[in-house]
């Protein structure tokens, strides 16, 4: 059976080694105004600004995936909690709030575009990145299943299959697997910003 063709971005499942996932969440933040929508499940990176923005390169280090943000309305003054940032979202105090899964020992769980095998276990590979749903809130981000490999400079690293029974068919594309980030700020090894 053909596996479903709906990218979620990434979705935590577990830690490192089966321990119980607690998904702890830092706080960071978005530049206010940003002109960059970041959607629940996104990768993102630490900018040198000190802010956070989506991270959909090959050469991006992240830090997390986005998990949702909170900002003062400029219009009503009251809170905003939502589980996508809209792009051009200022905030009444300047300040906008985002939450981030950022433990580089976080196991997630994503789409790949292509097929895969069990000779892809342990390789690494690229992000897709296509802008997430706005009616969701969701990302649509995916893992490139034409980037599995060995090498170091791939975003993320091929854990195994997540038992999707909806996405385990290993012989069509868009089977979920679980991965680790392979470029995390918090790694042992990466540059800073």
């Amino acid at each position: 059976m053909a596996n479903q063709a709906n990218a979620y971005g990434f979705r935590p499942v577990r830690m490192s080694g089966s321990g119980p996932s607690t998904n702890g969440q830092t706080q960071y933040l978005i530049a206010n105004g940003s002109g960059t929508a970041i959607f629940q499940g996104d990768p993102v990176q630490m900018t040198a600004n000190g802010v956070i923005n989506v991270a959909n390169g090959v050469s991006d280090v992240v830090v997390g995936v986005f998990n949702g943000c909170e900002y003062i309305d400029v219009n009503t003054r009251k809170p905003v909690f939502t589980n996508y940032f809209p792009a051009n979202t200022s905030s009444y105090d300047g300040v906008i709030k985002a939450f981030v899964i950022d433990d580089p020992n976080q196991l997630f769980e994503v789409q790949a575009t292509g097929a895969f095998a069990n000779t892809d276990i342990g390789a690494t590979a690229n992000l897709v990145y296509t802008a997430g749903l706005t009616h969701s809130g969701t990302s649509q981000a995916a893992v490139n299943a034409q980037t599995f490999g060995n090498s170091a400079n791939n975003s993320v690293k091929i854990i195994g299959l997540t038992g999707d029974p909806e996405n385990q068919d290993t012989s069509s594309n868009n089977c979920s697997v679980v991965i680790k980030w392979n470029k995390h700020l918090y790694s042992a090894n990466t540059a800073g910003i």
